[in-house]
């Protein structure tokens, strides 16, 4: 059966036929100005078998969440979970989070919700990876030059080759197993600096059974709201 696109996007500046299966799976067809549809249908028609398999894998993937807006009752992430956010006419400073009740945020603060978000998460997040890395890089006698987090929406961590590790502050979003899980990824690198067979040998053994984290990742990974 010849896929249907839910969306054609004609450029006159494109030079040739590209398909993409967004989260969800979402199918858009990008092509060039006047481009017939025998054409399309025949690009269609060569590429069904993979699209056939890429939308099987996307329509596992939630779409992107909506932007943050920081309005009353608003639902916030941490460690895995949804919170309500609360504005409060007095009684806190910045952005705080209560056990059993949520986060609250002054009112008239309200328009600086992303810069408070932003370092309570970059915070949270540094205590949190400061503890794992410590812990499992003396169990595993590893050594760790430096340790920072970034604003990176793209990638969860990195390692240099000095050993200088990088983790981003939406981290502090995820369930803890997937943040231990990119904590205890990059500190593999540490000994091996690529993605080989022995890199993955060695993080089974630092961590069995990661793949089930890895994949909550690559699933739920864009839900997570931009801000």
């Amino acid at each position: 059966m010849l896929p249907k696109p839910d969306e054609i996007i004609y450029d006159r500046r494109r030079k040739r036929l590209i398909v993409q299966v967004l989260p969800g799976g979402k199918l858009v067809l990008k092509a060039p100005q006047g481009t017939s549809k025998h054409q399309i249908n025949s690009f269609l028609a060569q590429h069904a078998g993979w699209i056939a398999e890429k939308k099987a894998i996307m329509a596992q993937v939630s779409p992107p969440a909506q932007a943050l807006r920081f309005v009353e009752g608003e639902l916030l992430w941490l460690a895995g979970r949804q919170y309500p956010l609360h504005l409060a006419d007095t009684g806190v400073k910045g952005l705080v989070f209560k056990q059993g009740q949520g986060f609250f945020l002054l009112k008239k603060e309200q328009k600086t919700g992303v810069e408070r978000l932003n370092a309570f998460y970059r915070e949270y997040t540094r205590r949190a990876v400061t503890t794992i890395a410590e812990r499992v890089a003396r169990q595993w006698g590893l050594q760790v030059k430096s340790i920072r987090i970034t604003g990176a929406k793209r990638r969860w961590g990195s390692c240099s080759r000095q050993n200088s590790l990088n983790f981003s502050l939406r981290l502090a979003m995820v369930p803890p197993e997937a943040l231990e899980y990119v904590v205890v990824h990059e500190l593999a690198h540490t000994r091996h600096h690529d993605h080989s067979r022995a890199f993955w040998a060695f993080l089974e053994q630092m961590l069995p059974g990661y793949e089930a984290q890895r994949q909550w990742l690559k699933q739920n990974g864009l839900r997570l709201p931009d801000f």
